[in-house]
């Protein structure tokens, strides 16, 4: 390693401590206790994407540091990534970013060899108790339960929410009951192969719903003041993009 190489690392990583230590304290707390609004975007939201935002900034800079240093490039652009996702989703994760970060994190730890079969395998699994877990809370639903359900369901523009009957709530339970099946038979490599492409059809659901409608679900919703968009940003959103890439884990 040349004298050069180690000079623009040890730059980049002062930068990076000083770029996010007085951000922190010079410039991001003076600017929130500061009176202003957005006209778009509710503050905290807004409060939270400059503070990540500028955060990352630094984390890129500790990523190309290590990249110069001959840190081998895939583990580090993984590490950036899942440490980025990571503090998108604990700052806000009803932001987009996130599941990117995260599905180009666990990409580049796959195409360097790190998750095995194995490994795979146990995110499938995983995958398969969640979605009939959730086919369950339906069934309980469909039963008469009552707990969640005033957060699971959006509004809609002629009605307080939308009220699905017994059967259509069966219905999605018996959906998610065979989906869990068939993330199962395809990570152990069982069945026909028509069902990889079963498989990849949920995927697409479930993706399309994770991004959303631009209206009242999903990570482009518009409406966010509701008990349903928040609940949907905090959990449901979020498991929808868990269950997508455990249902591609169990396809690897």
């Amino acid at each position: 390693m040349s004298t050069p190489e180690l000079i623009i690392a040890g730059c980049l990583l002062v930068l990076a401590a000083a770029h996010s230590a007085l951000g922190e304290t010079d410039i991001l707390r003076p600017l929130f206790a500061a009176d202003w609004t957005m006209e778009k975007t509710p503050r905290w939201a807004t409060e939270k994407i400059l503070r990540f935002a500028w955060h990352l900034t630094s984390v890129s800079w500790v990523a190309i540091a290590l990249a110069v240093l001959d840190v081998p490039l895939l583990p580090t652009v993984a590490v950036m990534c899942l440490v980025s996702a990571a503090m998108i989703f604990v700052m806000l994760r009803g932001h987009l970013a996130w599941p990117l970060f995260l599905i180009a994190g666990v990409s580049a730890l796959y195409s360097d060899g790190r998750l095995d079969g194995a490994a795979l395998q146990v995110a499938a699994l995983l995958t398969v108790g969640a979605l009939l877990a959730v086919a369950a809370v339906h069934v309980y639903w469909a039963g008469g339960g009552t707990w969640m359900l005033d957060r699971a369901l959006p509004p809609t523009a002629t009605e307080s929410s939308f009220r699905p009957g017994p059967i259509l709530t069966l219905a999605v339970a018996v959906a998610l009951t065979v989906f869990a099946a068939l993330v199962g038979l395809v990570a152990f490599n069982s069945g026909p192969e028509q069902l990889r492409w079963l498989v990849i059809a949920g995927i697409v659901v479930f993706s399309i719903r994770a991004i959303g409608d631009t209206k009242v679900a999903g990570f482009t919703k518009t409406v966010r003041d509701t008990s349903f968009a928040i609940a949907d940003d905090r959990w449901f959103t979020p498991l929808i993009v868990f269950l997508a890439l455990g249902a591609t884990a169990a396809l690897l």
